[in-house]
């Protein structure tokens, strides 16, 4: 993914999960907030509860691809914090891609 496509900043997180909503399904939660820019922003959030590093890594690697493949399903001008749940481990690349989509298809369709 794009730099310019990645939350860094702490005070960036916190923002988006103080004032962002958030909308899940049964694998993942997704935080959606404004950021008053042009271009949408992504960031992660795996604690070590979810598992070792290389598990964090593998589901965080998927997400990264599956956003990248689909950029354009996501707004302009918010900021997005994926959250998944320990069962994401498992999951085949095409369910995680599933999930998220639907995840994301209900975050818009309740904004409205």
């Amino acid at each position: 993914m794009q730099s310019r496509y990645r939350l860094k900043k702490n005070e960036d997180f916190a923002r988006v999960y103080k004032k962002g909503r958030r909308f899940y399904n049964r694998d993942l939660t997704i935080v959606v907030a404004d950021n008053g820019l042009k271009s949408k922003r992504f960031g992660f959030t795996l604690t070590r509860k979810f598992g070792k590093a290389n598990k964090r890594n593998k589901v965080r690697r998927r997400l990264k691809e599956i956003i990248r493949a689909n950029i354009d399903a996501f707004e302009d001008g918010k900021d997005y914090i994926i959250v998944p749940k320990s069962k994401c481990i498992d999951l085949e690349y095409d369910k995680l891609e599933k999930t998220l989509l639907h995840c994301l298809a209900f975050s818009k369709k309740k904004r409205k």
